[in-house]
């Protein structure tokens, strides 16, 4: 995976670059940056121009083959796009401007033309830069795909553990993660910087990584803490998230259970996730793994098919209801179950008279068409909502 060229405008060397045509070719991807500065010879000024350039290519040039002949730079940007190049800067020293056929040309083309400052960046600084950014995203990316594998694919212990090496060789036995999801959308350099700040002060044993949008951290130490274990993880936790540089109350946040050996890696990135995901359900800040009841079951299977099936025979039928007859018995289901099931609470939280509620939550019986108990009925009600709940926050 390489950067886009939208990416690399956001890079030091690149930002004072004027885009001039193609701006909706801004998508194409940077392979790595190449320089085209050199001077035809005179005898060969009648034949085509040919370049020699792979697609993905970034081309950096001051044009001055074509100093004394603007028709040239037509010519070599039709061979920059023949050679699927994905995008071209000029530095200006000899053009201040292009020719409008350059322009008009590269514009149907969705080719992107930059024009930058003499006096600005260097070459060998763009081409290190984009270089050196690809790098960075390759490995995000090498990483981020190794946290799916660890979250998705069922592995035994020892592929669990070469892969945590392989993450980092300087991780300790014990192990906990912790799972934060920006409350606010965070584009990905922002959270790439975020990773790199986290990673230059977590110290060696630690490590923070990105995934898809969510950053994990895992805390590994020595095994040495089998005495007051509850004690000590809560002592760790604390010790953990506080020493960050950042504001806790912009995330939701999971914690996973202490494992004592690294080869549970896998298992404590998903009790993270599934905790910080209950703690965003339920708008909670912190979430614990051992706290979140019934979702442990939930979470990994909401997505099977008996799962659907089953959100369907209830949560399904309510919707349907709703929508026929244009009532509110799912918000007030959703409520309800929040509260415990309690009637008088739930009445009070929305608004309504006591009797208003019993009657929609009978009507829910009615729906489901049960002559289960009312426990019964609490149960199934209860495991539909947080179905539901799932759902709209995945």
């Amino acid at each position: 995976m390489a950067i886009t060229i939208l990416e690399a405008m956001k890079l030091p060397t690149l930002k004072d670059f004027e885009l001039i045509a193609g701006y909706r070719g801004l998508d194409r991807e940077i392979q790595r940056a190449s320089i085209l500065d050199y001077e035809y010879e005179k005898s060969l000024s009648d034949k085509p121009i040919q370049t020699y350039f792979e697609k993905g290519d970034f081309v950096i040039s001051s044009l001055i083959y074509a100093k004394d002949d603007p028709s040239l730079i037509l010519e070599s940007v039709k061979g920059l796009v023949s050679d699927g190049v994905s995008g071209l800067a000029v530095k200006n020293i000899y053009y201040d401007v292009l020719p409008e056929e350059v322009i008009k040309y590269a514009n149907q083309m969705d080719f992107p033309i930059f024009m930058f400052d003499k006096k600005g960046s260097y070459y060998e600084d763009i081409v290190t830069e984009i270089y050196d950014k690809n790098k960075e995203k390759n490995s995000i990316s090498y990483q981020e795909a190794k946290i799916g594998i660890l979250l998705k694919e069922d592995m035994d212990k020892s592929s669990v553990k070469n892969m945590a090496k392989d993450f980092n060789i300087s991780f300790k036995e014990n192990v906990f993660s912790i799972c934060l999801k920006p409350k606010k959308y965070i584009d990905e350099n922002s959270l790439t910087n975020i990773i790199n700040l986290l990673n230059r002060d977590l110290g060696a044993s630690h490590a923070a990584y990105r995934y898809h949008g969510i950053i994990f951290i895992i805390c590994t130490y020595e095994d040495s803490h089998k005495e007051n274990k509850s004690t000590e993880f809560s002592r760790l936790v604390r010790l953990m998230i506080y020493s960050l540089f950042l504001d806790l109350n912009d995330y939701y946040i999971g914690i996973s259970n202490f494992h004592k050996y690294i080869d549970e890696l896998n298992f404590a990135l998903k009790e993270s996730m599934y905790a910080m995901r209950v703690a965003s359900i339920e708008g909670e800040n912190i979430k614990y793994y051992y706290e979140i009841g019934v979702y442990k079951l939930l979470m990994p299977s909401y997505s099977e098919g008996y799962m659907i099936n089953f959100y369907s025979d209830t949560i399904g039928k309510i919707k349907q209801y709703d929508q026929k007859y244009n009532s509110e018995l799912l918000q007030t289901a959703i409520v309800y179950v929040k509260l415990g099931g309690n009637i008088k609470n739930t009445a009070k939280s929305i608004n309504l008279h006591e009797n208003t509620v019993r009657y929609r939550i009978n009507k829910i019986k009615e729906i489901f068409n049960t002559t289960n108990s009312e426990f019964e009925f609490y149960e199934e009600l209860a495991l539909g909502i947080k179905l539901h709940l799932i759902h709209q926050n995945i």
